[in-house]
């Protein structure tokens, strides 16, 4: 509804016209400004899954303390708002900032290196919130995959590399492949961190229709760049769709689909195999580290991810107004004057009420029926789920506005919740998705029927089938 809210106001509703369109193709600014999105996308999720594979990798490998660290680096940013993060870049990044003068102490530059108001800047801090979102759906694929299988490789004289190149890395892609969607489109609905940290010549579409709400009131216009980026990046997927099997971590099962999909997989892996012994001659050249490097690497990079978390708790115990690093004194004033408001006090519980209606919409059972239910149309209804994670936030919240009114739930918490709620069932379809589409579909009768085999009121001649069915058949002598 709220798409086809956004349909209609970009074609002028009630007055139709096509002059909103007109408008885009006829100035080629905004053809730069579609350009800057594609490209900073592209970039920060390519450089996201070089940086998130590691981590994933040590989370589903590695001992039980590095676990535990990485997972409280990978989660506790979600817990940190993207406007205090963001903030944190500018201290980090800034002329006098803490990068700025290490580098200037360990005589790297003889003068501070300009970082922010510029394409630097909007990718080091976008990376920094997408690699989460990258990190999670390569995990869930990754903890299902069995570690027997890299021992009994290096059993047979497969080095640790042709291992993981011929073993973990063909099964981890479908959560390789969840996590790079669910990223760049994200990437692409990015407005308050480019706005922050970026400059002149590195503005995003969703900062062009900020400007054209916020500035100019213009909501048919803007609703025209939204369905611009919209086609535009459901034409970029589907031209890469024969390098980008956007079915496989969204569970296609039709044939024809299907069938292209698993012979990209297994051209793929061939490959993957056939570069075995190119590995295993690379593993003699390569310091080992005894088997730490990846760990290693990966704690790095866990650091530089609590790293602004970090400096905004710092900062919190401050004295002053703004934001100052480092702080000129200590003081707990603003955590006194947040419990002792009950404004920000009312405003907590508000949201905790809002954020569990939402997360109970979300998580509904729209994901299974993407990946086991014979759906028709299965391709729009996977665009029209992932569209509000494409749109400006700014923009899908009008359009829910709009619906929410006719409903009569405008001013209400079950208003807003619903509105988050559509906001959140794009990255839990994503992520659930990549997990259930290799579950035996097989499993799921049994698993239904055994609540009523197994009740007291069901006859004891099926329980007693139930169970020898149950029992594991004996080994062959």
């Amino acid at each position: 509804m709220t798409l086809t809210e956004l349909l209609l106001l970009s074609f002028g509703m009630p007055k139709w016209t096509l002059a909103n369109f007109l408008r885009i193709g006829d100035n080629p600014a905004y053809i730069v400004v579609l350009r800057n999105t594609l490209e900073i996308g592209v970039t920060v999720t390519a450089l996201s899954f070089v940086l998130s594979y590691p981590i994933a990798y040590s989370l589903a490998t590695g001992g039980p303390v590095l676990r535990t660290f990485l997972m409280v680096a990978v989660v506790l940013p979600y817990f940190t708002s993207v406007l205090a993060r963001t903030f944190s870049w500018v201290v980090l990044l800034g002329r006098n900032g803490i990068v700025s003068q290490i580098m200037l102490e360990l005589g790297w530059v003889s003068q501070p290196v300009p970082m922010l108001y510029n394409r630097f800047g909007v990718i080091v801090g976008m990376t920094h919130v997408i690699m989460p979102l990258m990190i999670l759906p390569m995990l869930t694929v990754m903890a299902s995959i069995d570690q027997k299988l890299l021992r009994a490789a290096r059993a047979n004289g497969a080095s640790p590399i042709a291992a993981f190149l011929t073993i973990f890395l063909p099964l981890s892609l479908p959560g390789v492949v969840a996590g790079v969607l669910l990223a760049f489109i994200c990437c692409l609905g990015f407005y308050v961190t480019p706005a922050l940290l970026g400059g002149l010549s590195d503005v995003m579409i969703t900062m062009e229709i900020s400007a054209q709400v916020v500035d100019l009131l213009n909501w048919n216009f803007a609703s025209a760049l939204s369905m611009v980026l919209l086609v535009t990046v459901l034409i970029f997927l589907w031209i890469g769709s024969p390098f980008f099997p956007i079915e496989q971590p969204l569970g296609f099962s039709d044939d024809k689909v299907g069938s292209k999909a698993i012979g990209r997989r297994q051209l793929g892996t061939h490959w993957l195999m056939g570069g075995g012994s190119v590995a295993n001659a690379l593993d003699r050249w390569l310091p080992s580290m005894g088997g730490r490097g990846v760990p290693i690497f990966a704690g790095f990079l866990a650091v530089q991810l609590l790293l602004p978390v970090l400096i905004v708790a710092y900062l919190s115990f401050s004295a002053s107004s703004y934001f100052v690093f480092p702080v000129p004194s200590y003081s707990l004033r603003n955590y006194q004057t947040y419990l002792s408001d009950p404004l920000w006090l009312r405003a907590t519980f508000v949201s905790i009420r809002i954020a569990l209606m939402a997360a109970g919409m979300a998580t509904g059972m729209l994901a299974f029926g993407l990946s086991r239910g014979g759906i028709r149309g299965r391709g729009a209804m996977i665009a029209l789920v992932l569209s509000p994670i494409i749109l400006p936030t700014i923009v899908v919240a009008v359009a829910t506005y709009f619906v929410l009114v006719r409903a009569g739930l405008q001013g209400t918490e079950f208003g807003l919740a619903l509105g988050h709620a559509v906001h959140a069932i794009p990255f839990v379809v994503v992520i659930v998705v990549a997990n259930l589409r290799d579950l035996n579909p097989t499993y799921v009768p049994p698993a239904a029927l055994a609540p009523v085999l197994w009740s007291p009121s069901a006859p004891s001649s099926c329980r007693s089938s139930c169970r020898r069915s149950s029992s594991p058949p004996s080994s062959p002598s």
